[in-house]
């Protein structure tokens, strides 16, 4: 729960995040999962598994949404940067961390070739 809606700064309810990911979540809890156009909770990492809900593609430069939480948390994050004309930085970073073999994580699933 965000500090701005009543959450608090203790560590059970702090995630570790990027500066992109924090700024583009704000103080949202939900989002509209763009599949079936229903609100709902965006996902939590202290509550919630990433490999239920995500998975990487084979080359590890994307994140794929599994489910309507997965889906929802893409759209409002954008965690792929598909939405803007910008320079596709995120996925930039993730092809040199890949090629560093830091990314992604070992225990995230990745989609097979």
């Amino acid at each position: 729960m965000p500090k701005s809606l009543g959450g608090s700064d203790e560590s059970e309810n702090l995630a570790l995040a990027c500066h992109r990911c924090n700024e583009r979540h704000y103080n949202f809890t939900k989002g509209i999962d763009p599949e079936t156009q229903q609100e709902v909770s965006l996902f939590n990492p202290r509550q919630q598994h990433w490999s239920e809900h995500f998975i990487w593609t084979a080359d590890g430069l994307n994140i794929v949404s599994k489910t309507p939480v997965g889906r929802a948390t893409c759209n409002r994050l954008d965690l792929n940067d598909e939405r803007y004309d910008e320079e596709d930085s995120i996925r930039r970073s993730r092809r040199f961390w890949v090629q560093g073999g830091w990314h992604p994580p070992a225990e995230d699933p990745r989609q097979l070739e």
